[in-house]
């Protein structure tokens, strides 16, 4: 990634320009296989990250090159002359003392040269043209640009150190060829102690980026009982070593950007005080303090100032209170139509957000389009669900049949809006353990041994005192264009859930909402109308069928405490359509279909 991918193809331009060889290095045989594997492999790899990675394309060329080569967006050093400081020293005092050999050679040269007539370029020696143009190329683009670190010029040590070596070989050859002489061994023995000392001793150095030191710091100012650490556009991941506690790395951008670990969001983060049952403690830099304070603010939650190393401060949040300690998660699947109705139900859940916290929203497959096509999920995911999004709501997303029928699957794993961070199936723990969901890849659950294990496995170790599995297709469900659930899937399913203790079971795939008979003291709801919708597909003479909408798009709000969990079914304009309590009453009276 990054300038080093372009800068160090110009060192190979300018040496077969400068030897006449360009056209036929070109026309060689393995230079175009080599050129025809690379567009195969290695071109259609960069495609297929662009296209499915949001931001990929922007990452590579302008986070990565155009920003730090033409731009001044880092501020990594452009003054003009930043590179006598930035690359001169690396490059003479991290060679030593392997270099002390260039200046006997550069004399040598020189003199050499001047004796002479001018050589031409296509007559030089070409392993020493080659070494030449591979340090000086690079050196000097570097020295051009307007960000410089002494980083990007780590890989001009190859040819540095061939160079090197060349050098002694010429110089000193009996060194190279005989035995070496006693005291020349003994002084780069003692300078390779120096080195290796020094290094270790700059792990005791006192730097800012001590994150050793850091927790030393804020240790005594943090509270004696539970406690999460998150820490607001920082790279201290260290503190992991350290901290007895978890720590989580947020950011105040809201877009996504490629990395390899996504940070969450500060606004995620905050979401959570309101229902959490342990403190939080953010740290946060000056620049950042009004607006993680306002936030923290606007979300209800009491908490104190402490100063913190300067210049960080440190917000400390108290637990919710007891009577608040609940989780509230919203479920609906089949978002995919980008139409009115989702976005009028993603007004509602915004709305409800606003009025209690969700603590996150389940989408339960066919969550983008019918091929699951990249290039629908602005319009159909990001637009009607972008207050939430702000707000700091996560989502968690299964996958439907639609998701992988374009072969386009690995946008949503990879997404992290989606939160399925490359998982087809998956679990997210809710509230202290209050409530575990289990996410499921129904497309291949029947001949997938792993993810039956998984399932069975986890849901036998989990300590959630809910158990909630969200899905695809149902089990249980039948509308008048499918009027049977999938049977194979339910011979498969139903016993696991069952010897797991699962409570509730939530599905797509029938665009309707549907509240079902508990079976075996399982609770099944489909929620299969948030975006597209199939009206009249419910069947009125479905003996299983307690209650069910199928006229309005209708997401389902799910309120868990440890004694009960009450439900809401609600329409696009925020009207309730069903209803109820589990599990003090199981059998539901039915709601109207």
């Amino acid at each position: 990634k990054g300038p080093a991918t372009f800068v160090y193809m110009a060192p190979v331009f300018f040496f077969l320009v400068a030897t006449g060889s360009l056209k036929k290095y070109c026309l060689r045989l393995g230079f175009l296989v080599c050129a025809l594997l690379f567009i195969a492999v290695g071109a259609t790899w960069y495609a297929a990250v662009v296209y499915y990675i949001p931001g990929a394309f922007h990452y590579f060329f302008d986070n990565q090159v155009t920003g730090r080569l033409f731009t001044q967006k880092y501020n990594r050093n452009p003054e003009w002359y930043a590179f006598l400081y930035v690359y001169f020293p690396v490059v003479l005092f991290g060679t030593l003392p392997w270099s002390a050999v260039w200046y006997p050679r550069l004399l040598n040269w020189y003199r050499r040269s001047k004796s002479q007539s001018r050589i031409r370029l296509k007559d030089w020696d070409r392993r020493a043209l080659f070494l030449g143009l591979t340090v000086l190329v690079p050196f000097i683009i570097f020295c051009a640009a307007s960000s410089r670190l002494p980083l990007y010029i780590l890989p001009v040590f190859i040819p540095l150190s061939l160079i090197s070596a060349r050098c002694w070989t010429k110089w000193k050859p009996e060194w190279i060829e005989g035995g070496r002489p006693v005291a020349a061994t003994a002084v780069f023995v003692m300078y390779a102690i120096l080195l290796v000392s020094v290094k270790g001793g700059m792990a005791y150095w006192p730097t800012d980026r001590d994150t050793r030191a850091f927790w030393v710091e804020i240790q005594d100012k943090l509270p004696k009982d539970r406690s999460e650490l998150v820490v607001v556009n920082m790279r201290k991941r260290g503190l992991g070593f350290y901290a007895d506690m978890g720590v989580e790395l947020v950011t105040t951008k809201s877009d996504p950007y490629p990395t390899f670990a996504e940070v969450e969001r500060l606004s995620e983060e905050v979401h959570e005080l309101p229902t959490c049952g342990h403190h939080h403690v953010f740290l946060v830099r000056d620049r950042e303090f009004d607006q993680a304070l306002e936030m923290i603010q606007e979300s209800g939650a009491t908490y104190t100032i402490q100063e913190g190393p300067d210049p960080i401060s440190i917000i400390t949040t108290d637990p919710a209170k007891p009577e608040g300690r609940i989780v509230r998660l919203a479920a609906l699947g089949d978002t995919r139509s980008g139409d009115s109705g989702q976005i009028q139900l993603g007004s509602a859940l915004y709305h409800t957000d606003e009025s209690e916290a969700l603590n996150g929203i389940v989408l339960l497959g066919d969550n983008i389009s019918f091929l699951g096509e990249p290039e629908y999920f602005e319009e159909h995911f990001v637009k009607p669900y972008n207050a939430l999004l702000d707000a700091g709501v996560k989502f968690f997303a299964v996958l439907g049949n639609h998701d992988i029928k374009g072969g386009h699957s690995g946008f949503q794993l990879n997404h992290p809006f989606l939160n399925m961070n490359g998982r087809r199936y998956y679990s997210e723990v809710f509230g202290e353990n209050l409530v575990e969901c289990f996410m499921l890849d129904t497309n291949t659950i029947v001949a997938d041994p792993k993810q039956v294990d998984w399932l069975n496995r986890s849901l036998q170790k989990s300590k959630a005192r809910w158990k909630v599995v969200a899905m695809h297709e149902p089990i249980y469900g039948a509308i008048e264009r499918r009027p049977e659930a999938d049977e194979q899937l339910r011979e498969r399913l139903e016993p696991i859930f069952v010897k797991g203790g699962v409570d509730i079971a939530l599905s797509g795939h029938n665009h309707v909402y549907q509240r079902r008979q508990p079976v075996k003291n399982i609770h099944y709801f489909t929620a299969g109308s948030g975006g597209k919708l199939d009206r009249g597909q419910n069947l009125e003479e479905d003996p299983g069928l307690l209650a069910g909408n199928d006229q309005t798009n209708v997401a389902l709000i799910l309120e868990f405490n440890e004694s009960e969990c009450r439900f809401e079914a609600i329409d696009s304009l925020e009207d309730v359509v069903d209803s109820g309590t589990i599990p003090e009453s199981s059998n539901l009276a039915e709601a109207p279909l």
